[in-house]
């Protein structure tokens, strides 16, 4: 049976996905020091290559922070910026003029970093809070991100490395960053990539949520 198959179950997801977009744009409005909004537009299962050719032409790039998984569920979350919605992140953290940074040095990922951070935390919480779990199973972790700055075309490659051999659909959250007239429009992809196992786990977590066991 395909994972995350009928449409019951994608709607599970977008919800649980979406209460991480609130509590995302909560930490990102402190962050940022002013109010913006995370807002999830689709959720979907797409297979690898699909996957790399959405993040944008194979020689534009592109800037991400990839965070570990452990626990429950094993595998990746990415946070991929266009390379100038990155920067112009970068601009508005540091106040100053959209267009004033032009390259990413130490600060400016460590930036991108505790962005990325942020974000998936707030989405690895929502998962944990919302999914069916078994007594004694461990919790799920997010280890530290990482910042990777490829070109579209091989980000996944570089990324996604060790998960290759056995990797060949992820789930794509495709999110709207929101904020005043003021704000630039800050293009990013979120990618979560459980390995093979979790994928299935996961898929069974929303299937019992989708048939609640009767009184």
């Amino acid at each position: 049976m395909e994972p995350i198959s009928s449409e019951g179950q994608r709607r599970l997801l977008r919800m649980i996905f979406d209460r991480g977009a609130e509590a995302a744009s909560l930490a990102l409005s402190k962050w940022l020091g002013r109010d913006v909004r995370l807002a999830i537009s689709d959720v979907e299962l797409v297979d690898l290559e699909q996957a790399g050719e959405l993040l944008g032409p194979p020689e534009e790039l592109v800037a991400a922070g990839a965070m570990g998984l452990a626990g429950r569920l094993t595998g990746s979350l990415l946070l991929v910026f266009e390379d100038r919605s990155g920067l112009a992140l970068v601009d508005l953290l540091m106040h100053q003029s959209i267009g004033t940074t032009t390259t990413w040095g130490q600060l400016e990922q460590s930036a991108a970093l505790e962005t990325t951070n942020i974000v998936g935390c707030a989405y690895v919480n929502a998962l944990a809070a919302h999914l069916p779990s078994e007594p004694g199973e461990p919790e799920l972790v997010p280890t530290p991100p990482a910042f990777l700055h490829e070109f579209a075309g091989s980000l996944l490659e570089f990324a996604l490395m060790e998960q290759a051999m056995e990797l060949d659909r992820l789930l794509l959250i495709r999110s709207e960053f929101r904020g005043g007239p003021d704000m630039p429009q800050l293009n990013w992809t979120l990618l979560f990539v459980p390995s093979r196992g979790s994928l299935e786990a996961l898929a069974a977590s929303i299937a019992r949520l989708e048939s609640p066991s009767p009184a």
